[in-house]
């Protein structure tokens, strides 16, 4: 029997060793956010540091206990005045304070408990939340009555409680579900079942057995491939800012906290320092663009202040000691980011140092590995610095765009950009392909472009623009369709290579390759070096650049369509930098482009745009001559009418694309003197900077690599 006994303890060690998983107990309630030994914490707060975000949580409670709260119908809005009942209960209770009254209004939403079941509200997780958070002053009778509606959405959409993926990877934001934790956009729904689970375990009610799979699911699959998904991922959420934003950004940091302050275990710490939340406030200072502190329109992202970061910034500070996050969390609630501040009073810790990233010495420059996100910038802390971003990696989820190579300027607004009004995947032709980005296009007339995988004939067929294969909707694995070969950063500047071959169709493309150096001092420049191999001679070959304002184009001027459309034998423009629609700009005056085109040797270029014309197919495509504009992206920002077209010289399998772009000041009239170098397989240009001539080259075959050569200094080479 003792043998017996050893060789079963064993066999269940040596599940849980190779499992992953660890044994976890739960505190008792309140566990979610908040425990039984920060209650005082809390109380000492709401009485001092957070006094004020304490008022106006209370002011809602208050009215909502005079005058009840109606059944909440919009699932995109969530009952926060409930959420506050809440928090006043167990803070005015901690302070020797009546509070009864604010869980009996949180009872009396709730009534006979209907509105908890998967017919009601559908604010599942904020309702785990609080059942968590007046646990106590539920009777026996209500925990069962509430917690029997309120389990059944343990098996939503999974049909079994626990996490499943189904439909969606760890990386997809429908996984973990949208930060109004209700059923729009929720598959697995992680953070809300989560919330569930921890509320209901050892509760009583019908669901004991489905709360406890659950977390065992949680315990078994998040540290043992949750954690090393996201260290693979890195702090660029999957979909950016726009589908993270919507979600993950907040959800996820809620889910990882509400784990630690039920069980005690710190999952935040078993992260790599380049995993999706130690690098999270990384990548939302670099993804904000300085003359108008906002996150930067890159994927599928609409440009806003940091908001979504900013409610979970006091998390991350709190668990990195991490003085930028806390900065974050600072500026979110000062400005009001969030209507009732009821997240900065729960996770804020006011001794937590607050700093900038120029204190912090952040570089001027990132690379999230990832992503594949390089984020460059002239200086920390001035609205009128100049700003960049580059990216080219892998696809993690559906809403990633088909923009490898892609890259962003601005400086006192944007001087580059991708095309404005972003519209609906399914029913966006131009947005939801590559030609709203800032990319080479390769056109094969008789390619199939669909929104699944190629080859399939099943999905939305869309129009030839030319570009980047389509994995919109590619959203359980990983697609390796881009990598950084190489990024170097210093003082002087920023440099990256990239192989973006994968990312088109291999039946026309034998290479695609971009190189993005940024060059900084009195005088910036951006200079843009693409490799291109056809697999055929007649595949036409352009360069695409939007642009936020009208450019002027030297040499002779050809009207192919009068006001929109224009041909010149040129190879220079300028244009000044323009805010695309955004309002509250910070920063003063404008900053003025100058565009050079040293290869390919006399260019023809296109421009190409205005109103009716901002949103136009793919010159080489009959069925695509329209302007396309929909409801879906009419007068949406950002406004970006204009986009220069560069095409290749027939005849060539084979082109190089270098493209210059110096950022000057608004009054400047005159560009500097640029020098085109050609070496035996090198390509460059020569940038005589007030006497002190700049050399900057790049392989033109081979291995990608680049040489860098200021003044009297030594060459770099760059591999």
């Amino acid at each position: 029997m003792k043998m017996k006994i050893s060789t079963f303890l064993l066999l269940v060690t040596c599940i849980l060793f190779y499992s992953g998983a660890t044994a976890y107990d739960l505190n008792e309630h309140p566990r979610i956010f908040i425990s039984k030994s920060q209650l005082p914490v809390l109380a000492k707060n709401a009485e001092g540091k957070l006094e004020n975000e304490y008022r106006q949580i209370k002011a809602l409670a208050d009215r909502t206990v005079e005058q009840g709260l109606k059944r909440v119908t919009n699932r995109f809005s969530p009952p926060i005045a409930l959420v506050c009942c809440g928090i006043i209960y167990l803070v005015e209770r901690e302070l020797g304070n009546d509070s009864g009254k604010y869980a009996n209004a949180i009872k009396e939403y709730w009534g006979d408990g209907e509105v908890l079941n998967m017919e009601g509200d559908g604010f599942f997780g904020f309702h785990g939340m609080l059942y968590d958070w007046i646990y106590d002053a539920l009777s026996d009778e209500e925990r069962k009555i509430y917690g029997d509606q309120l389990g059944q959405w343990l098996r939503y959409y999974t049909d079994t409680p626990e996490i499943t993926l189904r439909n969606g990877h760890w990386w997809y934001n429908q996984t973990w579900g949208p930060a109004h934790l209700n059923t729009p956009n929720t598959r697995d729904g992680i953070t809300p079942k989560l919330f569930v689970a921890l509320a209901l375990k050892d509760a009583g009610t019908v669901h004991e057995s489905d709360a406890k799979q659950f977390l065992d699911s949680w315990n078994t699959r998040v540290p043992a491939e949750c954690i090393p998904a996201f260290d693979e991922m890195g702090g660029v959420w999957s979909e950016s800012m726009g589908h993270g934003g919507y979600g993950p950004v907040v959800v996820i940091p809620w889910a990882f906290e509400s784990w630690r302050t039920a069980t005690g275990e710190n999952l935040f710490s078993k992260f790599a320092p380049t995993g999706y939340l130690p690098e999270m406030t990384l990548w939302a200072v670099h993804t904000t663009v300085p003359f108008a502190n906002h996150t930067a329109w890159i994927d599928d992202n609409n440009a806003s202040p940091p908001r979504a970061f900013s409610r979970v910034a006091p998390i991350l500070a709190a668990r990195y000691k991490d003085p930028v996050a806390q900065a974050a969390s600072e500026e979110g609630a000062s400005e009001g980011w969030s209507r009732i501040p009821w997240e900065h009073f729960l996770f804020y810790n006011p001794k937590i140092k607050s700093s900038s990233p120029e204190k912090e010495k952040y570089e001027l420059a990132y690379h999230f590995k990832g992503a594949g996100h390089i984020y460059m910038r002239e200086k920390w802390n001035d609205p009128n610095s100049t700003w960049a971003f580059f990216g080219a990696g892998p696809f993690f989820a559906g809403h990633s765009r088909d923009d490898e190579g892609h890259f962003m300027i601005s400086k006192k607004g944007y001087l580059v950009l991708r095309v404005g009004g972003m519209g609906h995947n399914d029913r966006d032709y131009y947005a939801g392909g590559s030609l709203a980005f800032n990319i080479v296009t390769i056109f094969d007339a008789d390619e199939q472009f669909r929104r699944t995988e190629p080859g399939q004939k099943e999905g939305v067929k869309n129009e030839n623009d030319g570009g980047m294969i389509r994995y919109l909707y590619s959203s359980n694995r990983r697609i390796d369709r881009a990598e950084i070969k190489s990024y170097h950063h210093n003082k002087n500047f920023t440099y990256a290579a990239a192989d973006l071959s994968k990312a088109y169709s291999p039946h026309k493309v034998d290479e695609v390759t971009r190189q993005f150096f940024y060059l900084r001092g009195d005088k910036e420049f951006f200079i843009i070096f693409d490799r291109i191999g056809a697999t055929k001679t007649s595949y036409p070959k352009h360069w695409f650049l939007h642009i936020p304002g009208e450019p002027k184009i030297d040499g002779k001027e050809t009207i192919l369509t009068p006001g929109h459309v224009f041909t010149y034998n040129g190879n220079t423009a300028t244009w000044l930098s323009d805010p695309a629609g955004e309002k509250n700009v910070l920063s003063t005056g404008r900053a003025r482009a100058f565009f050079t085109t040293l290869l390919p040797k006399n260019p023809v270029i296109t421009k190409r745009g205005g109103e009716g014309h901002d949103m136009w197919g793919h010159p080489n495509e009959p069925t695509a001559q329209y302007n396309h504009s929909s409801k879906d992206n009419r007068r949406k920002l950002p406004i970006v009418p204009w986009r220069l077209e560069i095409e290749a010289p027939q005849g060539d399998k084979s082109t190089c694309f270098l493209n210059v772009i110096e950022i000057g000041e608004e009054n400047e009239n005159a560009m500097t003197g640029l020098e085109l170098i050609e070496q035996d397989e090198s390509y460059g240009v020569k940038i005589n900077i007030s006497g002190k001539p700049v050399e900057i080259m790049f392989s033109n075959k081979g291995n990608l690599s680049a040489r860098v050569k200021m003044g009297n200094k030594k060459q770099q080479i760059l591999n």
